[in-house]
């Protein structure tokens, strides 16, 4: 069932539909590249060198990187954020080029148009990539990007045709071989910075938010950057507490956070599939009776998991 469903369904009619492909040029600022990600609402775009052939992906981590690299590299991670907001030359002469796929989690792996999503999904997991370019050659331009394949994408996909991947979504985590795990997490009076700086050491998406006890209070990503496109000084949020400045871009307290982003090993793979898509998060933590993560599931984690259940010979059950 769930080797029909993906094999059949070409990477061009997953949807959202590109009409014109987002872009940004080699030699495009940082703060350009940012403001293109965050005025559109988009986690990535290709970069595209003097020909216009594209080069790379740049997405949210990749800036947290250079971001983290600017401050480590001026000796500003501290209180002293006036200093480092003064500093626009940095950032202004930063180019895409030097950024793209700074994070070594971006590899720039294609797939044609015309392939299926098994094969989408199989070029992801093999290069660890949340997201792969889809390219149609021409003859006049050459190779050029019309789309991404992205893990939301997929999920979302996915989570409405659960029915056609089968009973066995059903299943528990736990029963499926979901396991403990160490979580990489942050203390929520930290700075927000810290945070950041934790994501690009460990060249991760997000991170979870803990209480003095450890508990899960919210989680953190590189996107949450992009809320900051509006802001006076967009960067002085980088210096407040890691609480606050979740709950200042979720615009929300913590404890409205906390619900949508945890779950058990006990809860089906059908149900935490749903409840991802539907809260739009790419992890979600697994928690003891103490609220205290002893886990994380990601996209990347799911997309894994079916295809090993394709790979295995699909039992029925």
């Amino acid at each position: 069932m769930a080797f029909k469903l993906l094999s059949e369904f070409t990477v061009e009619n997953l949807p959202p539909k590109m009409t014109n492909m987002i872009t940004v040029n080699q030699d495009d600022s940082l703060p350009k590249v940012f403001k293109t990600l965050a005025s559109n609402n988009i986690l990535a775009v290709p970069v595209l060198n003097e020909k216009n052939r594209p080069i790379g992906l740049v997405d949210f981590v990749d800036i947290v990187c250079c971001v983290t690299q600017i401050i480590n590299h001026t000796d500003l991670l501290g209180t002293d954020y006036y200093s480092f907001l003064e500093r626009e030359d940095l950032f202004n002469n930063t180019r895409a080029n030097f950024i793209t796929d700074l994070s070594e989690r971006n590899p720039f792996a294609p797939v044609v148009k015309g392939a299926s999503l098994l094969e989408a999904m199989t070029v992801m997991t093999m290069n660890k990539t949340n997201r792969i370019p889809i390219i149609e050659n021409d003859s006049i331009d050459g190779a050029k990007i019309i789309n991404l394949v992205t893990q939301s994408a997929l999920m979302s996909f996915l989570s409405k045709n659960l029915e056609a991947l089968g009973p066995w979504t059903n299943k528990s985590l736990k029963s499926l071989g979901f396991k403990e795990k160490h979580v990489i997490s942050i203390e929520h009076y930290k700075k927000a910075i810290d945070a950041f700086q934790l994501m690009a050491n460990n060249r991760v998406n997000g991170i979870a938010v803990v209480d003095d006890k450890g508990a899960l209070m919210a989680n953190i990503s590189a996107r949450d950057l992009r809320e900051l496109l509006n802001e006076t000084k967009m960067f002085e949020n980088l210096y407040i507490t890691v609480s606050e400045f979740v709950s200042r871009v979720r615009m929300n307290l913590l404890k409205t956070v906390y619900p949508s982003i945890c779950c058990s090993f006990d809860d089906s793979l059908a149900s935490i599939m749903t409840k991802m898509c539907a809260a739009h998060i790419h992890r979600i933590y697994v928690v003891d009776q103490d609220k205290k993560p002893i886990g994380v599931i990601s996209f990347h984690d799911i997309i894994e998991k079916i295809l090993e259940f394709i790979n295995s010979g699909e039992p029925s059950q």
